[in-house]
């Protein structure tokens, strides 16, 4: 059984370590940005985007920041990763637009 996290005080060597992860989190976006405005933001180029930006990130850190780059691709739906309109019911389709019935307000 994993025990619990530890909540304690800041120590200065913790808050060092947040912030140096803060700052890998700024530029991992702005490359990640920078990338994406050449490869596109579709399926394709948002793997190739998040694989380089997970690789100029050096380990563990990189995979965490492709996978969440990956995860948030996915939630967002089918509508955004530039397949176009499939029309998978419930999954960004066209009929996932439906509004349901309509009615006339006199």
């Amino acid at each position: 059984m994993a025990s619990a996290p530890a909540i304690g005080v800041p120590t200065m060597g913790g808050m060092q370590k947040s912030l140096t992860g803060y700052g890998v989190g700024i530029i991992a976006g702005i490359g990640y940005n920078l990338i994406s405005t050449f490869t596109g933001s579709g399926l394709i180029g948002g793997a190739i985007s998040a694989a380089a930006t997970g690789a100029l990130v050096r380990g563990q850190i990189g995979e965490m920041i492709a996978v969440n780059l990956g995860f948030n691709v996915g939630q967002a739906g089918l509508n955004n990763l530039g397949l176009g309109n499939i029309g998978i019911p419930g999954l960004g389709g066209a009929a996932a637009n439906n509004q349901g019935p309509q009615m006339e307000i006199l």
